[in-house]
């Protein structure tokens, strides 16, 4: 009786001692899954920055290409208005201020983004 009392104690704290072990592999893996979700978290975020950099980033890209427009067209004009024609002169200078208009907004948007 005494042997069977000693096995049965000893499975006893066998199985307690396999039931800590399982609870420690437990709290690690919940460790680990507070872990990874902080890292996705960050990731996240970066990959949301690097999407507004990325829209921003394209913004910036169609502002210069309409100002490299505007700064041709002007560079066009300058032609045209040395050319010293009557008829065109007015309204080549109306072009010339609507583009130094444009310009100076493209300017401000290119300080924004």
């Amino acid at each position: 009786m005494e042997e069977f009392v000693s096995q049965m104690t000893t499975m006893l704290l066998n199985i307690l001692e396999h039931h800590r072990r399982v609870n420690q592999c437990l709290a690690s893996l919940e460790e680990d899954l507070v872990h990874a979700k902080r890292e996705e978290e960050k990731l996240n975020a970066t990959i949301e920055a690097l999407e507004k950099e990325k829209s921003g980033m394209n913004a910036k890209m169609a502002l210069m290409e309409w100002k490299d427009l505007y700064e041709l067209l002007e560079s066009k004009m300058e032609g045209f208005q040395i050319a010293n024609h009557p008829r065109t002169i007015g309204g080549f200078e109306n072009l010339n201020l609507t583009i130094t208009r444009k310009w100076v907004e493209i300017r401000i948007e290119l300080g924004r983004v």
